[in-house]
């Protein structure tokens, strides 16, 4: 049976912790051929700079043949099922990094493949970013065990939000999600058992002695229409120099990046010193290096 990735909630906590420590050991030893003749292809149906880039590089790295897919070339830009695609993809390819607006999408891939799917973006998570996020804080604060750091995270509950929620539950992490409460439907519904990981709508405590203060875009892809709504709606969610001064000295700030500069953070916070996005995105590489691993070790 092929290892499952398209949800954190998909792991435990043994096999979460020996993805991160494995991303230390590919971050030493940038170059392996353990993959050579494996065949590992991208099908990317939402736009990508940092994620595909990192598993590109990640699968070269790797020993293996990185296959791009441009979706329009192929039967499913003609109305062929995801199923009929899946198990085609399967009978010439050793693994699938798929990312796409629809995460039913990447479940019936899934269920309907015999090599493993990598979740590269759904509408619902981000399992690979938040990967890379959590190693990124666990390497910076490397004195402070992981479930002692605050972690704050400020936006909407997206597919970041949903892919933090599954690893604070798993890792036990000193979490706070941070955003209108409207907002925060799905954090919600998957913490529903969960009463040790805060949610509120109060910035100023949320960010209170935070160690990490984390943000998203107000506005992900796909809900341009709502744009102005929300960018009245998280208005005093902004996270500034203000907000930064209310957090530990040795704070860090994280985004995913891309990012809106001067609406959900100010220029002078992403350009900081305290600002580690470009940590962030370096990890991104080593990140993808374990995941494949794991999914094909």
């Amino acid at each position: 049976m092929s290892k499952k990735m398209i949800s954190l909630n998909q792991l435990n906590k043994k096999e979460l912790e020996n993805i991160l420590s494995n991303i230390s050991k590919f971050k030493k030893n940038k170059y392996t051929n353990k993959y050579s003749g494996k065949v590992i292809g991208l099908l990317f149906e939402k736009f990508s700079t940092r994620t595909r880039l990192s598993f590109e590089s990640a699968i070269s790295k790797l020993g293996a043949y990185p296959l791009f897919i441009n979706k329009n070339d192929t039967q499913l830009s003609r109305g062929e099922s995801i199923a009929e695609t899946a198990r085609m993809f399967s009978l010439y390819m050793d693994t699938l990094i798929f990312r796409t607006n629809s995460h039913a999408k990447l479940v019936k891939f899934e269920d309907n493949s015999s090599i493993p799917v990598i979740n590269a973006l759904s509408d619902f998570e981000h399992p690979t970013q938040i990967i890379s996020d959590i190693y990124t804080i666990k390497e910076y604060f490397n004195k402070k065990p992981l479930n002692k750091i605050k972690i704050v995270y400020v936006g909407d509950s997206n597919n970041i939000a949903n892919s933090f929620a599954y690893a604070a539950m798993s890792l036990k992490l000193n979490m706070t999600f941070c955003c209108p409460n409207k907002y925060n439907k799905s954090i919600k519904k998957i913490l529903k058992n969960n009463s040790s990981i805060d949610i509120t709508d109060d910035l100023i405590y949320a960010s209170s002695k935070a160690d990490v203060i984390y943000t998203d875009v107000w506005t992900s892809m796909g809900m341009e229409k709502e744009n102005k709504v929300r960018l009245k709606d998280f208005k005093n969610f902004q996270i500034n120099a203000k907000i930064m001064s209310n957090t530990n000295k040795k704070s860090v700030f994280m985004h995913c990046l891309p990012a809106h500069i001067n609406e959900e953070v100010t220029e002078e916070v992403i350009n900081s010193q305290k600002s580690i996005i470009y940590k962030q995105a370096e990890n991104k590489l080593f990140a993808a290096m374990a995941v494949i691993d794991y999914v094909l070790s």
